[in-house]
Formats: structure tokens, sequence, C-alpha cells
């Protein structure tokens, strides 16, 4: 008797990227952005996070080197809402914001965020003195440092399906900042743990059910 064929596994749509916002998110130094306490702790890594000890090979100094210095834009919306990063973020023993901005810890990781705007910084010492126009890491060796793991189905505390846009490497150069255009933002897939850190990247990490209709333009404050 003949057995039934088997049949192919149906691949699941790629998400369309949210239509361009009107709105753009204004960063600035000190700031938060998003709805805060979603993170814990919300100032500093979590348990699980660098303690000092090297992290993926990134040491935690305790001095910011400039040789390799750029920025990062990460935004978390769980089921339709902004939560905040956690200033702090990739330090040990960050002392309380000043005026929102820490700038003070025992030690500093190579990246880190010193406010809860979104902003990553990445102050590398690269000693091959790599153009701030290329990439030294993957978002991974940030959430390593701070502590948080993410994959298909979680980001960090929030449990749902995770859809990943990015807007590529945006670097222009030394303004007085930049701004994304919403428009721009691509799929990257579900995984935002390879996404590779450029200059002005914009990641967006999306846990549903509910996700956004529209993202927002994003502009840095800082000119790298």
């Amino acid at each position: 008797m003949p057995q039934p064929s088997a049949s192919a596994p149906v691949p699941s749509p790629t998400p369309t990227p949210p239509v361009a916002g009107s709105n753009t998110i204004e960063t600035s130094q000190g700031a938060t952005i998003g709805q805060p306490g979603g993170f814990t702790p919300m100032l500093g890594n979590t348990a699980s996070g660098g303690t000092g000890q090297p992290v993926d090979g990134t040491t935690c100094d305790t001095q910011m080197s400039d040789n390799y210095h750029v920025h990062v834009y990460l935004g978390v919306i769980a089921n339709g809402q902004q939560m905040a990063l956690p200033a702090g973020a990739g330090m040990v023993n960050p002392q309380p914001p000043v005026n929102g901005f820490v700038n003070l810890a025992t030690c500093f990781y190579h990246l880190h965020t010193h406010d809860s705007s979104g902003i990553v910084h990445i102050e590398d010492p690269d000693p091959q003195n790599l153009p701030v126009t290329q990439s030294l890491y993957t978002l991974k060796t940030f959430l390593d440092i701070w502590g948080v793991t993410a994959d298909a189905n979680h980001f960090g505390p929030f449990q749902g399906p995770v859809e990943v846009f990015t807007s590529g490497q945006t670097y222009q150069g030394n303004s007085n900042g930049s701004t994304v255009n919403a428009s721009s933002y691509t799929y990257y897939g579900d995984d935002p743990t390879n996404i590779p850190l450029y200059s002005h990247e914009v990641i967006w990490v999306e846990v549903g059910p509910t996700y956004p209709t529209s993202l927002p333009s994003v502009h840095f404050y800082m000119p790298q």
C-alpha cells in the first residue's frame, strides 16, 4: 500500500517592517526613554552579568578608552510598549546617576550605557585603530555583559515571539548627531544576538504578540 507523501514545511512569512512613524526620538544625555522598571535592576547589570571578570573576551577597565568610540541605539518594545534600558549596564558598581547620567563606577566594560536613553556606548582601546565605520562587536557581547539572554521567543524578562528590525550601518561622519529615517528599517530576523554593532545603528527588538504599527526615527545626541 503506498505511503502518503510528506508535505514540505511551510516557511513562516517574513514580517513586514512597520511603517515610518511621524515622530522622532530625540535622545539626550541623561534621558529616560521608555517605561522604566521593565528591566531589573534599573542601575547596572543583572545578577548574571559581568562583575569585573572578562566577558566574551571583553575586559572591565578602570578608564574608558576613546580609541574606538561609537554609539548604537537599542529599543526594546514589549507588547507595544517601549521599555527603558537601565543606566550603568556594562559597569561594575555604577554610582547613582547625576542628572540621569552615570559616569563613575569601579570599572567599565567596553560596551555600556550611561543613561536610560537607549544609547549603548562602545568605547574600546582597539589596538589596531579600526575605523569607526567598521564594527567590533555584535549585540550578544553587550547582552552577555549586561546579563540578559535573548532568542526567538524572549528578550530578558519579556516572553513572546521576537521580531527584530534594524537600520543598517548609518555612520555619517563627524556631524552633530545623526537622524535615522524610520522607513529604512528592515527585518533582521527573530534572534537579535548576532547583529553587528555599527556607529549610529538603530536596533528595535519587538516582543509580541502585540507589535507596533510604526517605528520612530532616532536622533543621536553625539557625533559618532
